[in-house]
């Protein structure tokens, strides 16, 4: 399962930012140097940690793949923002694979199918971008727009067409 960063599975997205550094308080909320704090959406934290501790998905693997040109600050906040409570493992420790940089999803998605071994039609994509889905969905991977962020409808959703295209494989093949 491939999650978008800025605005699917955290808002604000960096680029609204101040920058680094970040720190995070006794109570686990992470703030960028000028006070703003990182959120993640509930829906990307319940679905994380579904995915991580969930039987049904002992062997599913997680990845970030996010166009964006401050790549240390997308990983100093991993390394800060846990899954959900304080004593969670963090989205760095969550994460099986990672692409961030500029340029274009079909390039983290060639990347990710190379270092993975996993085929397009088995990976499941969640973006708040049309166009990255767009541009994904033509790799043949189950793309999920999520206009307002990682929600419970999008997980769902996103289940449901990933197990519909692998069954409609199945039967074809």
């Amino acid at each position: 399962v491939v999650f978008d960063l800025d605005d699917t599975v955290w808002f604000p997205e960096l680029y609204m930012l101040g920058g680094a550094p970040f720190t995070k308080d006794e109570t686990g909320r992470v703030f960028d140097r000028n006070g703003e704090q990182m959120l993640t959406y509930p829906a990307a934290r319940a679905s994380l940690r579904m995915i991580s501790t969930d039987p049904v998905f002992e062997k599913t693997q997680i990845a970030f793949a996010s166009r964006t040109n401050k790549k240390q600050w997308a990983i100093e906040c991993m390394r800060l923002l846990t899954v959900d409570g304080e004593n969670d493992p963090t989205l760095e420790e969550v994460c099986d694979y990672l692409e961030i940089y500029s340029g274009t999803k079909k390039q983290h998605f060639a990347a990710l199918r190379k270092s993975s071994d996993v085929a397009y039609e088995d990976m499941l994509f969640f973006d708040n971008e049309e166009m990255n889905c767009t541009e994904v969905r033509q790799l043949g991977v189950t793309c999920i727009h999520c206009a307002q962020g990682m929600d419970q409808e999008s997980w769902k959703r996103g289940l449901e067409e990933f197990s519909k295209s692998r069954c409609l494989k199945q039967c074809v093949n």
